[in-house]
């Protein structure tokens, strides 16, 4: 009975305390943290010249074909939800083709294409070109913008991911990557998608084709690398963009 009694009096002492520390006026509370100036979830299917798996993301420099070191690729993305400030971003959808050129640090040999499809409205691609340039903070030699209507599908019942260009200037084709159990999709995870802050892992989609004509480049490989990433990234503008 004396426990008890000594108990339940060390226990008052703590909750004063507690009212104490806490409770007076214009008491420290924890700093509640910034909501960001942006947030997106974003759907990928994707599709470069390497073999699997994209090397790029463990070396400093692109790949070496033959004589050239280079990295062409599509990155085909739907942003499944998202906001730029009081813009609204949920299925916006953008194609980047590009080239990394020879030298990551520089740059050098590098280019993109920045394809928006038409269903983007000019706010929307204000939006997406601060949030782009932040997911990918690459020092483009050359980049050209262009608008192109363009499809988006992953089937995930028959193992094939396809985004085409209406043009015909632009398409992946991939094939999911069976592996040992064919139940399970083979997925890389704890590893880094450029700079945003998480993933759920890269899904194994070998390239069955990519390709991309435009703005004076074109490229067309079969059997290379490929995957479907979902990503999720956030941050503060760092360009103005019309609300």
């Amino acid at each position: 009975m004396r426990r008890v009694f000594w108990l339940a009096i060390a226990l008052c002492l703590v909750a004063g305390i507690a009212v104490a520390q806490y409770g007076k006026p214009g008491a420290t509370q924890p700093a509640a943290a910034a909501k960001p100036d942006f947030l997106i979830t974003a759907s990928y299917i994707e599709a470069c010249s390497c073999d699997m798996f994209c090397p790029c993301y463990f070396n400093t420099r692109s790949t070496v074909h033959g004589n050239e070191h280079y990295c062409r690729a599509n990155l085909v993305l739907k942003v499944n939800k998202g906001y730029y400030k009081t813009t609204n971003l949920d299925g916006a959808k953008v194609w980047l083709s590009t080239d990394l050129g020879s030298d990551w640090n520089t740059g050098k040999d590098s280019w993109v294409v920045l394809n928006y499809d038409p269903s983007v409205t000019p706010v929307q691609k204000a939006a997406l070109n601060d949030i782009l340039g932040q997911l990918y903070p690459f020092k483009w030699q050359k980049m050209d913008v262009e608008t192109t209507a363009f499809s988006w599908n992953v089937d995930t019942k028959k193992g094939v991911a396809q985004a085409k260009m209406n043009n015909g200037k632009g398409e992946v084709i991939l094939e999911r990557w069976k592996g040992d159990n064919p139940s399970r999709e083979t997925v890389i995870r704890n590893l880094k998608y450029w700079m945003a802050q998480s993933n759920d892992g890269f899904r194994l989609w070998k390239s069955k084709h990519e390709a991309f004509e435009g703005q004076g480049h074109k490229f067309s490989y079969d059997g290379t690398n490929g995957f479907l990433i979902t990503i999720q990234f956030s941050g503060q503008a760092k360009a103005v963009a019309a609300d």
